[in-house]
């Protein structure tokens, strides 16, 4: 419902003198759009082939690993939901709205990067640009912050998915990091927001939308926007983003910022996404360069770090992955990627979770491997099982075990589907067992 004070905001602001284009702006605004996904950039030819053979119809978007979907007249019956296609499930795609896959890729400059930043997400479940982060920058080291403890296990849900050994979680208010100055190559401030440019997915964002909120909003904005840069390093970049639309949580807060800092900022881009122009979600992002040290008042932070992350102590049956370190920290087993930075990071903030979970010690002490720690280790040597049709895959995507597997010795295995590998489970007397996460199983 789009209630009357946004209304008579958004055409007095924007539409002053286009009242039809105005109407064509409100009509917009719930309109559902066309369904988006963002595929790992090594797998796009992969998935493609495996969406499109189940009837979906890929579309290509400016942006190049970002597609939008839709149903096809024959689709199979069993992968007609998209977020539980065995791609989805195993970390192949993220389901994105294309204005908000723009962030990243704004901060990255449309490329790939290759070198080992220290990059800082201030706001981010629930992972999707964490996760595009740890694509676009495969051998920075991140840091996925998000404010609320509440939103903590969706991000490392989807953290975990799809595998982000170079992610590691923090949990503070983003205004915290004033305390640690320059400190990082890039930042992504995806804010916290109003949310009005969500309407396409029947949210209430705009149901009791006022004026004093946007204010309240804005000047939040604006100090994690200040403590942002203070973090960045001089001459470095950062990204400012909202999913919404009026001038107060967007303009209004670079312009506070502006004169505050004057010169020591600059702002090397900027553009709003229209819904009724841009075909997407209302949305804003703005690209920052700081060409400055700020001075600021700051206090020391608080010096809370893991001491209790070590290096794991059993050797594991199989070949570690080079550019990955196995530690132990609360009685998991950590994949995390080796960075130059790691230590000195370290000892600046406490951690919620380091690098990807790939398994745990149980109650009697015994070590448990993650169906998908076949990511990190050289499991090759281990017997293949594949599923014999799409029943039986959906079977144990269901969480279900699969009895009857006929010809095959107990033990690990490595189970796949077509072309795709699912990860390790154990076959003990003709029954594959089921350790696929719970949370990620078909409903």
């Amino acid at each position: 419902m789009i209630n009357q004070r946004f209304q008579e905001y958004f055409r007095e602001t924007f539409f002053k003198n286009d009242p039809e284009t105005f109407q064509v702006f409100l009509s917009s605004l719930e309109k559902p759009l066309p369904r988006s996904i963002r595929i790992r950039p090594w797998k796009i030819e992969t998935v493609k082939k495996h969406l499109e053979s189940f009837g979906y119809i890929l579309w290509k978007t400016n942006i190049q690993n970002v597609f939008t979907i839709e149903l096809g007249e024959n689709m199979d019956p069993l992968e007609k939901r998209i977020g539980f296609t065995l791609d989805h499930l195993v970390g192949n795609f993220y389901i994105q709205e294309i204005a908000a896959a723009t962030s990243v890729e704004i901060l990255s400059g449309w490329t790939v990067h290759t070198d080992t930043f220290t990059i800082l997400d201030m706001a981010s479940s629930p992972g999707g640009k964490t996760t595009q982060l740890a694509e676009q920058y495969p051998n920075s080291f991140i840091i996925a912050n998000e404010p609320t403890r509440d939103r903590i296990p969706q991000l490392l849900q989807n953290l975990d998915r799809m595998g982000t050994p170079n992610v590691w979680v923090t949990l503070y208010p983003g205004q915290y990091f004033r305390n640690t100055p320059e400190t990082f190559d890039r930042i992504l401030l995806d804010a916290p927001c109003s949310g009005e440019g969500t309407l396409y997915k029947w949210t209430n964002a705009v149901k009791h939308w006022h004026i004093k909120n946007i204010k309240m909003m804005a000047n939040l904005q604006e100090k994690l926007l200040d403590a942002g840069l203070i973090a960045l390093k001089v001459w470095w970049e950062m990204v400012y983003s909202t999913c919404s639309m009026n001038l107060l949580e967007n303009e209004g807060v670079l312009e506070k910022i502006k004169n505050k800092y004057g010169e020591q900022f600059e702002i090397t881009f900027q553009k709003h996404f229209w819904p009724h122009i841009d075909g997407t979600g209302g949305f804003f992002v703005a690209k920052i360069v700081k060409k400055a040290s700020f001075e600021s008042e700051w206090e020391k932070a608080d010096g809370k770090i893991n001491t209790d992350i070590k290096t794991w102590k059993w050797s594991f049956p199989y070949k570690e992955n080079p550019d990955i370190t196995l530690y132990e920290h609360l009685g998991k087993i950590l994949a995390l990627k080796k960075h130059p930075e790691l230590e000195n990071i370290r000892k600046k903030y406490y951690f919620m979770r380091f690098g990807e979970a790939i398994g745990y010690e149980d109650n009697t002490g015994k070590t448990r491997i993650d169906t998908f720690a076949q990511r990190y280790m050289d499991m090759s040597h281990l017997e293949k099982y594949e599923f014999k049709n799409a029943l039986e895959l959906d079977k144990y995507l269901h969480g279900e075990e699969i009895e009857w597997v006929e010809n095959m010795n107990d033990g690990d295995v490595l189970i796949h589907s077509r072309d795709t590998i699912i990860g390790k489970e154990m076959i003990k007397e003709w029954v594959l067992q089921n350790h696929f996460p719970h949370e990620w199983r078909r409903k």
